[in-house]
């Protein structure tokens, strides 16, 4: 075994103490993870972690401007968006904030700009996002005062940038070691943005996060969905971890398996 993977799975195993208090309700071991995705195959998101400094309305209800410290993973490139992922842990409830993809009249500086006080990204749409599949909505218009209620003084953000770049949290409720191959295991309740990038690019990077200072690794890897009888363990873990969460069943079920591992943390 790799001592990267060694290392990793040390700080996956105190992970599962360390989150039950953020989510006391559901009563299974677990760790939130966030897979980062894209539409485009063979690529990968390229994703980094942001102190959120400011969070101002736009010029139209749609639209958001967040002000983030530190620096972007990269610069988008044509066909490319930048999302910002924001999330109030203890009420199962972020957002996602998209800008629009560079192209034909559209430039960098639509989408970016520097800023005072760190790197101004200007949102032309924001998603609301659930931790739990099941109550995962999204709506084309966000009122500002509800956005700043549920995660205002939150003091970090997740970026993704890619084409049609995503970024979803994902309880993972089993993992397996094989000669020094990991896999971690989730399920989803509904076939929505996430599901949709994977149909054509399984490509992802995956964020394990100490959600108290949002350190912890990044992994780029490959998600493939599986059926239950292949890996019938993590099957049942997935379905108790629903369960205890009170969503059902879930209608597909994945596993992931990184390539490498890289140690991330805040920027800035």
């Amino acid at each position: 075994m790799s001592s990267d993977l060694q290392s990793f799975l040390h700080f996956f195993e105190e992970q599962k103490a360390r989150q039950a208090s953020h989510f006391p309700t559901v009563k299974a071991e677990k760790v939130l993870t966030f897979m980062g995705t894209t539409s485009l195959a063979g690529s990968r998101a390229a994703v980094s972690v942001n102190p959120l400094r400011r969070i101002d309305p736009g010029p139209t209800p749609r639209e958001l401007r967040l002000v983030l410290g530190g620096a972007l993973p990269r610069s988008p490139g044509r066909g490319e968006c930048l999302t910002v992922h924001v999330t109030r842990l203890e009420q199962y409830q972020g957002y996602q904030v998209k800008t629009r993809a560079v192209g034909p009249g559209v430039a960098e500086a639509d989408l970016v700009e520097p800023v005072a006080g760190g790197i101004g990204v200007r949102g032309a749409q924001t998603y609301t996002v659930h931790h739990s599949p099941y109550t995962l909505k999204f709506f084309e218009s966000v009122p500002f005062d509800e956005l700043t209620a549920i995660v205002g003084g939150v003091k970090y953000a997740l970026v993704a940038i890619g084409e049609t770049a995503n970024l979803s949290p994902r309880f993972v409720f089993h993992h397996a070691v094989e000669g020094d191959r990991l896999a971690l295991y989730h399920g989803d309740g509904l076939a929505l943005k996430t599901y949709m990038n994977l149909k054509s690019n399984t490509h992802e990077a995956r964020l394990v996060l100490d959600l108290d200072d949002f350190s912890g690794w990044l992994l780029p890897g490959v998600v493939e969905e599986f059926q239950p009888h292949q890996h019938p363990e993590a099957y049942e873990r997935i379905c108790a971890g629903f369960s205890a969460g009170s969503w059902g069943m879930p209608s597909r079920v994945f596993r992931f398996v990184p390539e490498r591992f890289e140690r991330i943390a805040p920027q800035g």
